[in-house]
């Protein structure tokens, strides 16, 4: 029952695992398109004509618009790295069961298999006692 128990944690284990890469995945992509954002509005073009108001009015809403986007972006982030700090101390306390449950499985089988030895063990203390009883009484 315990190494069912034991192989169903294993389980939930490596599902835990398989979650962890998938946001890790997740992470980096949230992390790229803010740094894709970043470099775009950070290399905006200067326009040419200083004199032509419109050009600076568009430079300057282009450029709020692209801000605005990165700092969503950044919350996207910072979402996706809490996700993956929850998954991973999931994963910790779920590693830290399966250890557990692993070791006490280990200590009952070797605790079984010393119960059999003395088992044995006792069985042939009896043989040889029952064998020494006949030559006493076929010597008598």
């Amino acid at each position: 029952m315990l190494k069912s128990y034991l192989k169903l944690q294993q389980r939930e284990l490596d599902a835990l695992g398989e979650e962890r890469a998938h946001l890790r995945q997740l992470l980096q992509k949230e992390e790229h398109r803010r740094d894709q954002l970043h470099h775009l509005a950070t290399s905006l073009p200067r326009p040419e004509q200083e004199s032509l108001s419109l050009h600076w009015q568009n430079r300057s809403n282009m450029h709020q618009q692209l801000r605005k986007l990165e700092a969503h972006q950044q919350q996207q982030v910072a979402l996706a790295q809490s996700d993956l700090a929850r998954n991973e101390a999931f994963l910790l306390r779920q590693f830290g069961k399966v250890k557990g449950l692993e070791q006490v499985v280990s200590q009952r089988l070797h605790e079984q298999q010393e119960q059999a030895r003395k088992n044995e063990q006792n069985q042939l203390d009896e043989l040889a006692l029952q064998g020494f009883v006949r030559e006493i009484k076929q010597q008598g």
